[in-house]
């Protein structure tokens, strides 16, 4: 007759418990939330919103960030700052932006066509293809963020090539409920920050590499350098590839996967090792420096630089060059005329012509391209006014000059909306160092992304 009474209780006890720890997460969740709202907006560190996989390349495809109730349609259209290839597509700026208008219940969706490397041209060739395919459809955008113009020197060859811009578009859609959960992002911070510790032995970020890490990455890079030029096919190298490479800091292989930079032989971590000194002497505002070590490997290895075999870094001379101020014209088309008359076949080479040029005739490519940026420029205004597209134009964070001045005429002769990061950013980089905001002179960290997407976020919100 007592079996019944204490089935009872302890059936109260079962549901108390159960009870008890449905209100201690319920409690614990509450107060991550609060916890979460007070947190410094300022660091870098984030929770991630969902899974991505690490075969997935960013440059490859398109991206849409969207919900059920999105009301209206944001493209953002331009090159690496708006692909933000070095980083996840929950970091860019264009993720960013989809997020603020989420929380203040106008869910908008927005379409990421960054495109590493691309110019005014590319941008108005894919803008053009882009509205004539999706008219009537529900990515036809409202409003149009560009950013664009630090590569049209180095697309001036290929300004009429308007077909090669055709991508997959990738759907990001919202995490489920569990995932949205303080408690499950609590957990996915944790298990990334156990891996980053205790898998990549707790070395440091992308953004604090001191001298002595920097002199290592040189030393290896030299050592490379020598070894391929003396004998590329010697059977042992890839064997010291292998163990170079597992004692390599986390940070190089973050920077160099992120945007799809391959080490995996001798002459592609040869090449590697370059680009990220380049990275590194960017960020801390050495182009003189950077323009340096790429010398060094157009030197070392001319057909592979100048064949498009080192792509990276063929990128990097010609921006690094444009921005640098101690290196002359003269020292600069030294070392491609030595180059030249050891392996006259680089001649051949379309890079190779396309930066002598630059170089040599300097004046006269600056004229052609402002001639060619501005007429384009005038053609996307008007594809924006034929469809009744609000366009938002924005300036560089970093020191692209030309494309800058030109970005500020185009404002000042069509009255188009201006997002002026270059001004906001340079505040910022003037109180904290560049390190905390650029990457290096085409991509921004994920807080310079935050940032980004908060100023243009702002200035939509204020210019309706």
């Amino acid at each position: 007759m007592n079996k019944t009474p204490l089935k009872d209780k302890l059936s109260a006890k079962i549901l108390l418990s159960f009870v008890s720890l449905l209100l201690s997460l319920g409690a614990l969740e509450g107060g991550l939330r609060l916890a979460g709202v007070a947190l410094n907006y300022q660091k870098q560190a984030d929770y991630t919103p969902y899974d991505e996989k690490s075969s997935y390349i960013r440059d490859e495809s398109y991206e849409a960030y969207s919900s059920k109730k999105s009301s209206e349609t944001i493209l953002c259209i331009g090159d690496s700052f708006t692909n933000a290839g070095n980083v996840k597509s929950y970091h860019s700026y264009p993720y960013n932006l989809y997020e603020l208008f989420k929380l203040d219940k106008s869910p908008a969706r927005v379409l990421n066509m960054g495109l590493c490397e691309d110019s005014t041209f590319g941008v108005h060739d894919r803008f053009k293809n882009f509205l004539i395919k999706n008219k009537g459809t529900s990515k036809f955008p409202d409003k149009v963020v560009i950013l664009i113009g630090a590569a049209d020197k180095f697309e001036r060859f290929e300004i009429e090539q308007d077909d090669r811009y055709d991508q997959d578009w990738f759907e990001i859609r919202e995490a489920g409920w569990l995932k949205k959960t303080r408690l499950f992002k609590v957990y996915r911070h944790i298990k990334l920050s156990f891996i980053q510790k205790y898998l990549s032995n707790g070395l440091s970020s992308e953004n604090s590499i001191n001298d002595s890490e920097f002199e290592a990455i040189k030393e290896k890079y030299l050592f490379f350098k020598e070894k391929i030029k003396l004998n590329p096919n010697d059977p042992k190298l890839q064997e010291l590839v292998t163990s170079t490479i597992s004692s390599l800091p986390q940070s190089f292989k973050n920077y160099c996967e992120g945007l799809s930079i391959k080490f995996e032989n001798a002459q592609e971590l040869t090449h590697s090792l370059l680009v990220y000194m380049s990275k590194i002497l960017i960020t801390r505002h050495r182009h003189d420096l950077a323009l340096k070590w790429l010398l060094d490997l157009a030197k070392a290895e001319p057909v592979n630089f100048w064949s498009g075999k080192f792509d990276d870094a063929y990128f990097r001379i010609i921006q690094t060059y444009q921005i640098q101020s101690k290196y002359s014209e003269k020292e600069v088309l030294k070392v491609l005329d030595d180059s030249q008359k050891n392996f006259p076949e680089i001649t051949k080479f379309k890079k190779f012509t396309e930066f002598y040029t630059l170089v040599s005739d300097s004046e006269k490519v600056a004229s052609y391209v402002d001639t060619k940026r501005l007429a384009t420029w005038k053609k996307i205004i008007d594809l924006c006014k034929e469809h009744k597209i609000k366009l938002y134009i924005m300036n560089y964070p970093s020191e692209y000059e030309s494309a800058n001045k030109s970005i500020q005429q185009v404002v000042s002769e069509h009255h188009v909306n201006f997002i002026d990061t270059n001004h906001y950013f340079k505040k910022l980089i003037e109180r904290d160092g560049r390190g905390k905001y650029l990457e290096d002179d085409d991509h921004l960290t994920p807080l310079g992304y935050k940032l980004m997407a908060k100023q243009i976020y702002k200035y939509m919100k204020e210019n309706k």
